[in-house]
């Protein structure tokens, strides 16, 4: 404002640049959530019904019938801990893209 920048200058040269940072980590910790879903809408809105259960029946939704309908511990823990993998291994890969970029932004 002293320098004469007009609202989108100073947006684009000096608002977006110290906010960078914090959107480059948080988008690197929300990428390992990318395979969660929704578990109260999954699993609360189609209550078992035929035709909706198959097209709801996500990761999160499988893991909570596996144990408490089926009982069945090893396929539930093995979903889950593919899951957090996967999670993982794309927080790893996001971050060691963003050190390629620029070093200070990256988590570690």
């Amino acid at each position: 404002m002293i320098d004469g920048a007009s609202k989108w200058q100073q947006i684009r040269h000096v608002t977006i640049p110290m906010i960078m940072p914090l959107i480059i980590i948080l988008t690197i910790l929300n990428i390992g959530s990318i395979f969660s879903a929704d578990f109260g809408l999954f699993y609360q809105v189609p209550r078992d019904s035929g035709p909706l259960y198959s097209v709801t029946n996500v990761i999160d939704t499988y893991v909570y019938r596996g144990l408490m309908t089926m009982g069945d511990i090893g396929m539930s823990t093995a979903a889950g801990l593919y899951q957090a993998t996967v999670g993982f291994i794309l927080i790893l890969i996001t971050n060691y893209i963003v050190r390629k970029i620029d070093e200070d932004n990256a988590l570690f």
